[in-house]
């Protein structure tokens, strides 16, 4: 794994459904990283998210939140070196908030929480992840099976984590700058699962817009995808054009952008010996848009402006522009609008009877307007 772990520690939030809350299981000590579960643990806990059941909303720390989890971050985040006394205060910090915001509500229940500092290839991060436990069976010495219970480490219940280069970069940036960087992720156990629960909302967490990133990423990213497999290369074009057909729709009807719809389209191109395969390479593909480093939101708001960059042509000189729809745009002799390197010229074919008429009336007022001179 290439991941290196400064420090990690396990609370348990003690809540079932319907029961009140007791006191939380807290410890006092971070876990021993040289011994083989711990690293399972984390291993399993840092592999899974992002990937298919626990796909990422994006977002920052709310400017106004009861929580004090942001400010303890904060001064985690700004202290020199990394402090272990520093993080087990953190970690125990985010478990009151945890403990206030589940106690009044009947319907919510507890877990072990997983808090890990770690680093990889992508920079450093802050894990916080709910599990869940789930009943199993073993066989003891004599064979027979016997009842085991076990951490669930295929999906995570509830998590959130903190790019720790995004959160410095968020810091330094100006207002208008901030309403396009995220430095928060979060999970829930499906993509249609609303990530607004109390666990992200005791953190101090809500969901970013980010929208002209996310169009312009899902845009360039999902035709990345396709170029990078050979079987996928020859549908590349169709599946942008696809793309860009669904970003108009939601254009119109202001609906978010959903990455689930977005999958369903880039299954149509799937060729046919992809059977049985097909909801691995789906997968593959929500995992890369949804990844960190490309961070398309499961759900987000349509950016109009980002959208008209990649459907339209558009330009502006001193005495003229010109925008028009880029699917009109060729260097056949039949498109409607030609365009003629060679000559420098744009030449406007087919004109509509319309058209003329604006033309046409545009030139003798020119010439109306010399003759009174």
């Amino acid at each position: 794994m290439d991941t290196k772990v400064n420090f990690a520690i396990v609370h348990e939030l003690v809540k079932e459904q319907y029961k009140d809350i007791l006191n939380s299981n807290i410890r006092d000590v971070v876990y021993d990283l040289e011994i083989p579960a711990v690293s399972k643990l984390i291993e399993g806990a840092v592999g899974i998210y992002g990937k298919k059941n626990n796909n990422s909303h994006y977002g920052t720390f709310a400017k106004k939140t009861a929580s004090d989890f942001p400010k303890d971050f904060n001064a985690y985040f700004s202290q020199r070196g990394i402090v272990e006394k520093s993080f087990i205060e953190l970690t125990q910090s985010a478990m009151g908030e945890l403990y206030a915001s589940a106690k009044p509500l009947p319907a919510a229940s507890g877990g072990y929480i997983l808090f890990v500092d770690y680093s990889n290839l992508q920079g450093r991060f802050m894990l916080i992840a709910m599990l869940k436990k789930r009943d199993g069976l073993r066989l003891n010495d004599k064979l027979i099976p016997e009842e085991l219970i076990e951490l669930d480490l295929n999906s995570l219940y509830q998590a959130a984590r903190i790019n720790f280069e995004r959160y410095e970069k968020f810091l330094a940036a100006d207002e208008d700058a901030r309403l396009e960087l995220n430095y928060l992720s979060f999970l829930s156990q499906t993509s249609g699962r609303s990530a607004a629960g109390y666990f992200v909302n005791s953190l101090g967490c809500m969901v970013g817009s980010a929208s002209s990133q996310a169009t312009k990423n899902l845009i360039l990213e999902s035709t990345q995808f396709f170029r990078d497999r050979p079987d996928l290369y020859p549908h590349r074009l169709a599946l942008k054009d696809d793309v860009l057909r669904y970003l108009d729709s939601k254009r119109v009807s202001g609906e978010s952008v959903k990455l689930s719809e977005v999958e369903a389209i880039a299954r149509k191109f799937f060729p046919a010996t992809y059977e049985g395969q097909a909801d691995d390479l789906a997968g593959e593909f929500v995992a890369h848009l949804n990844s960190e480093a490309v961070g398309v939101p499961v759900e987000f708001p349509l950016s109009k402006t980002t959208l008209q960059k990649y459907t339209h042509v558009q330009y502006k000189s001193d005495n003229w522009q010109l925008k028009f729809d880029r699917d009109v745009l060729g260097e056949d002799v039949n498109s409607e609008i030609l365009f003629v390197e060679k000559d420098r010229k744009l030449i406007l074919n087919n004109l509509s009877d319309e058209a003329i008429a604006v033309i046409r009336a545009a030139i003798d007022e020119k010439k109306d307007e010399r003759v009174e001179e």
